[in-house]
């Protein structure tokens, strides 16, 4: 009985986050991340407001903020988190741009950032400051978050 109840605590752990520490620069709460699956279904020149990284140019700040979502396939918190990032993208696609990471693919990017723990969402403004904040967040947590910071 006592091995039952610790392997469905064990379980429930294991899937409330899918890494070590929630701690943040600027908050503990936490930011899902987002599939490259569900995220290419929102990508680039086609009036969408989320692009699936290509290439390490394009987190490059030019005139607004660049909103990074570092994530894996495998992760079920930012497969979760995934539909919150598509839509915050699409209301603030004039103010920032919105861009998906694959921690999977893109290592010296997700370690460049310290994405040790995912899902995270970094903002890096304008005048190179970035602000991160790891864990899942609901679509109104997020769009807060967003709006605070960009």
């Amino acid at each position: 009985m006592k091995k039952t109840i610790f392997y469905s605590i064990f379980a429930m752990a294991i899937m409330s986050s899918c890494a070590g520490s929630s701690a943040d620069k600027t908050a503990s709460d936490s930011v899902d991340v987002v599939s490259e699956e569900v995220v290419e279904a929102v990508v680039d020149s086609a009036g969408n407001a989320v692009v699936v990284l290509t290439d390490v140019a394009q987190l490059e700040v030019k005139d607004k903020p660049v909103i990074v979502d570092f994530n894996a396939v495998w992760c079920g918190p930012c497969q979760k988190f995934a539909p919150n990032f598509e839509s915050v993208a699409k209301k603030n696609a004039n103010s920032a741009t919105f861009i998906s990471v694959d921690v999977d693919k893109w290592q010296d990017v997700a370690m460049k950032y310290n994405a040790q723990s995912i899902p995270m969402i970094v903002i890096i403004k304008p005048n190179g400051e970035t602000v991160s904040q790891v864990g899942y967040m609901t679509e109104a947590e997020f769009e807060e978050f967003v709006n605070q910071n960009i």
